[in-house]
């Protein structure tokens, strides 16, 4: 009997050692604990070698589940950082930082626990503050193979700092990838964790392997059924427009993929029946992961330093925000094979109707301006059609229209738009073919505002602001114009990709702002160990 009971111990102490195992290297690190709205968040994350997307989301959620703000990240050599400019409105409390992958969102997802005081708020009004109980937390094995040497206990305003931070050679051979190293205020009386949350409920989705993926559903709004065999449209406008389509199949749905676009992008997705009367309605696939699982809190006293930390920050912040200094720059990535052409092809003749004498319609512009080009409006029922040059008569059908890029049916949008309207005509008088498309002729009209304000949206055109992936970011560095204005950085050093080597060199200023600081090396082995090194200072 007794050995039964030891096996069976020993059977669950070994389920239970394999499931914290389940995901060795998986970690999300933050610049810091404690935020001030308005702040710019830095985040740093590693994802387990066996990951089969390009794409790792990370956003931020209060502690009801209600999603803040997030964004989607590039994974490179297993590793991703990024940032997230934490909301004004932002209330005072705990907040949840969480990092996923959206077909997998719902089996494991990292969260990580950080404090934001809003700037506006007054700092003795909050007197607890709901910490998270303690889940399935997140290791990380302070190492004593990386010394950081150079360091005083002490450190005045505005002074010099240099740290040489040297690591074991054999070490060395065993960490993967880059190493964080950050210099910033830290509060030894809020240490927030990260802990990792798993599920085998989930549903695998769509690995984004290549980029983001869009998603949704056409419906018939008669039927309230999948509309199938409907071509989707999604137009990014630009100078040279992005353009996708997708023809549904018997579900409805269609798919999109973001593979070369970094940063916030406006968009357009639109559908058309196949007969003149069919109603139809898009609905888009939330971008980002619902709430899930929510770990639970526990409350506790604010201690008087943290609070009187908090002070010293919100001033800091708000002075920060007067003198206008910044926190970070953007560093637009190096886009490599770029279009020459839209996607409809080099143009036949390109018109500046700016050029010529102001005309008030359209009507006049094709008449006057548009070679090969026939716009009538007999009875408010306009028609566009275009010459064929190599057969030398007109299309029978309408030409593919465009505004921006965006494919337009609706004549009488451009009806009224005068040469002051009009930044350039693109004109192909000849079949053209994308994919399975067929366009008899092609009409661009690319505007003087590109804010293409006369699309309205309905259920079968949707104007969306896309956040595609992030672009990367640096720290600004310091740049204080006259010495009688205070550095107010609480990070002075933030580098999520320094390459492993014997010996590692930070250099920086530290501010103006007092209080405790931490310089702080952390990275993972490649056997998936999370591990840091840090030492502690003081700014007086």
């Amino acid at each position: 009997m007794k050995k039964i009971i030891i096996i069976l111990l020993f059977l669950i102490l070994y389920s239970v050692a394999a499931n914290a195992q389940k995901t060795p290297g998986f970690g999300l690190f933050t610049d810091r604990d404690i935020y001030v709205s308005g702040e710019t968040l830095l985040a740093k994350i590693y994802i387990p070698e066996a990951n089969s997307s390009r794409i790792i989301y990370l956003d931020l959620v209060n502690r009801y589940g209600t999603r803040i703000s997030g964004v989607p990240l590039e994974i490179r050599n297993s590793q991703a950082d990024g940032f997230l400019i934490l909301p004004d409105s932002l209330s005072t409390g705990n907040y949840l930082l969480r990092t996923y992958q959206k077909h997998n969102a719902g089996k494991q997802m990292v969260m990580r626990e950080i404090w934001i005081s809003n700037r506006f708020d007054e700092p003795g009004k909050t007197i607890e503050m709901n910490r998270v109980e303690n889940l399935n937390k997140i290791q990380e094995k302070e190492s004593n193979q990386i010394s950081i040497e150079g360091i005083e206990q002490q450190y005045q305003i505005n002074q010099p700092f240099g740290s040489n931070i040297k690591i074991n050679p054999t070490f060395l051979n065993e960490i993967d990838g880059e190493l964080i190293v950050s210099v910033a205020q830290t509060d030894p009386s809020f240490a927030a964790d990260a802990f990792l949350l798993q599920s085998d409920s989930g549903n695998d989705g769509m690995p984004e392997k290549r980029g983001i993926i869009l998603s949704g559903i056409v419906t018939d709004k008669k039927t309230n059924e999948a509309a199938t065999n409907i071509t989707v449209y999604l137009t990014i406008p630009d100078t040279v427009p992005g353009f996708q389509y997708y023809n549904t199949k018997k579900d409805g749905r269609f798919y999109f993929l973001l593979d070369k676009y970094y940063g916030s992008v406006e968009a357009v997705i639109q559908c058309f029946g196949n007969t003149p009367d069919q109603r139809l309605k898009i609905s888009l696939d939330d971008l980002f992961a619902a709430a899930g699982e929510l770990p639970e809190f526990r409350q506790e006293p604010i201690q008087e330093t943290f609070r009187n930390n908090t002070v010293r920050n919100i001033d800091a912040v708000t002075f920060q925000k007067v003198f206008a200094q910044k926190q970070i720059i953007l560093n637009a990535p190096v886009l490599t094979n770029q279009k020459t052409y839209p996607y409809y092809g080099k143009a036949t003749e390109t018109v500046d109707p700016q050029l010529f004498i102001d005309l008030p319609d359209f009507t006049e512009i094709s008449r006057e301006l548009l070679p090969g080009v026939k716009f009538r409006n007999y009875n408010n029922e306009p028609t566009l059609q275009v010459l064929n040059s190599q057969l030398r008569y007109f299309f029978e059908e309408a030409p593919l229209l465009l505004i921006d890029g965006i494919p337009i049916r609706d004549l009488n949008v451009i009806k009224d738009m005068g040469t002051s309207d009009i930044d350039r005509v693109d004109i192909c008088r000849s079949e053209r073919f994308y994919g399975d498309l067929r366009f008899p002729g092609v009409v661009a009209i690319y505007t003087t505002k590109s804010d293409y304000p006369m699309l309205s949206e309905s259920d079968q055109l949707i104007r969306l602001t896309l956040e595609t992936i992030q672009e990367t970011v640096s720290l600004a560095e310091t740049n204080i114009p006259e010495p009688n204005i205070p550095d107010l950085r609480q990070v002075v050093y933030w580098n999520p990709k320094v390459k492993p080597a014997e010996n590692i060199s930070v250099k920086c200023s530290i501010s103006s702002v007092q209080g405790l600081y931490k310089i702080i090396v952390r990275g993972k082995l490649k056997d998936g160990t999370l591990f840091f090194s840090e030492k502690q200072f003081e700014v007086k």
